[in-house]
């Protein structure tokens, strides 16, 4: 998503740090003063609600303009690198430009989002990406465009959007409460897979009719449209307290490291997290393989297994935003996990092409799930002066270490075959899954984050 995973990923909410003493069995009750709920005669309820809030629906709104530009663009882009290179390898390495910063820089941008005005950050980031994106679709245009434009503003993108993207993890609490906090991760997330689903269609038939310039210049005005969004935004439950700047950038991730550590159930969710992004999620990179090698389903298998992912991912958060502040997100998540481990099983070993289709679905339903419970449970947390750098550890968890699973599966792949490969990553999940509940409990217990009134 070269600068936009980066925009998927938006969501978040609070807690205390003594409630984060208490004993491994007891249920968390943490109420962050910053993010109380006012007392309201009839709040919103189902699956919208957050979107009757118009700080939100503006946030959401123009998140889903800018997640449409940035497919667009994406469709554009691998188009215009085998032309450019007539080399799949460079493809790759775009990619690997874009992506990498976000396994060396995100914790930084934790720090940086605990420090500064989280809206401004998103504001000037939005602004710089466009330029890139602009910088680029001129280029293009003009004819000028090279290989090196295409890895070195991807990099220079991937560097801004891996120190932001925290902000914009944390911004979504102060904008909506603890109250709609659920609600509103997994509208983002829906927002987020639609675009997904729909956004290469539609991109792949608007480069045909108006160039890959156009792609680019057309990310590059969905970038200012969400930086406008942000200045008009006021967040109505700012932080009480930032993150002091005396303590040294390394104390401060140090810091955070060790507030995460100390709290069982946040060990737990980004463990697992690890644990899912490394051995279940590298299945996407092996789609193609199964599409080509092993089932035999062409580029379109591999389009339909795609929207398969895709379909069940937006259903998942359509479910989510339904069900709204559930006490079982620890359990939802375990669930979650192991649906995603069973589902990849199934794919890989399948040889019937109905049946892999029917697969995907359940994989991208336990993907997001996971993920976007996940990082609500963080937030409910999670206090106010220690926020960003939480978020920062999250996206360290998933995208960081996607391009480390990634390798470890391509390797298997090739040493062993992709199904043994994606077969004992989903073995390995369900036994780290398993001893992960056995060591902390209290996953298995209701969570109850109540906002005061």
């Amino acid at each position: 998503m070269s600068a936009h995973s980066q925009r998927s990923s938006r969501a978040g909410s609070d807690g205390d740090l003594a409630a984060l003493e208490q004993a491994p069995y007891a249920e968390p009750a943490i109420a962050s003063p910053s993010l109380e709920e006012r007392s309201t005669v009839q709040a919103p309820q189902g699956t919208f609600a957050s979107l009757h809030l118009p700080e939100y629906r503006l946030f959401f709104f123009a998140a889903l303009i800018s997640n449409s530009g940035m497919w667009m663009q994406s469709v554009a882009q691998g188009w215009l690198v085998v032309t450019l290179s007539r080399s799949e390898f460079y493809v790759g390495l775009v990619g690997f430009c874009a992506t990498v910063p976000n396994l060396f820089l995100s914790l930084l941008g934790g720090v940086l989002a605990d420090r500064v005005d989280k809206r401004w950050l998103l504001i000037v980031s939005q602004v710089l990406l466009g330029v890139i994106a602009g910088a680029l679709g001129l280029l293009i245009f003009v004819g000028r465009i090279q290989l090196w434009h295409l890895m070195l503003l991807s990099f220079l993108s991937g560097v801004v959007g891996a120190l932001t993207n925290p902000a914009f993890q944390a911004i979504v609490p102060e904008i909506v409460g603890k109250r709609y906090l659920m609600n509103a991760i997994a509208l983002n997330s829906a927002q987020f897979n639609l675009t997904r689903i729909l956004g290469p269609t539609i991109g792949g038939a608007l480069l045909n009719l108006l160039g890959t310039a156009a792609m680019y210049f057309a990310n590059a005005l969905s970038y200012f449209v969400f930086a406008l969004a942000m200045y008009v935004i006021r967040p109505k439950y700012p932080p009480q307290h930032r993150a002091a700047y005396s303590d040294g950038i390394v104390n401060s991730l140090l810091a955070a490291w060790r507030y995460v550590w100390s709290h069982g159930l946040m060990r737990v969710v980004v463990l697992l997290a690890v644990v899912q992004t490394v051995f279940l999620f590298p299945y996407t990179t092996l789609l193609p393989v199964f599409a080509k090698e092993v089932l035999h389903a062409g580029a379109m298998g591999y389009s339909m297994f795609l929207t398969a992912m895709g379909v069940g991912a937006f259903i998942a958060a359509l479910m989510l935003a339904s069900i709204g502040d559930t006490p079982h997100k620890g359990r939802l998540m375990i669930t979650a996990q192991l649906v995603f481990a069973a589902a990849v099983t199934v794919f890989a070993v399948s040889r019937w092409l109905p049946l892999s289709m029917l697969a995907l679905p359940f994989a991208g339903w336990g993907m997001v799930t996971y993920m976007a419970t996940g990082n609500t449970l963080l937030q409910a947390i999670v206090t106010d002066d220690m926020r960003g750098r939480v978020m920062s550890i999250w996206v360290l968890a998933g995208l960081g270490m996607m391009p480390v699973g990634n390798l470890l599966a391509g390797a298997l792949a090739a040493w062993l075959t992709p199904t043994i490969a994606l077969v004992l990553g989903a073995i390995v999940t369900v036994i780290l899954t398993l001893l992960a509940v056995r060591w902390e409990p209290s996953m298995m217990r209701p969570q109850v984050f109540t906002p005061e009134s």
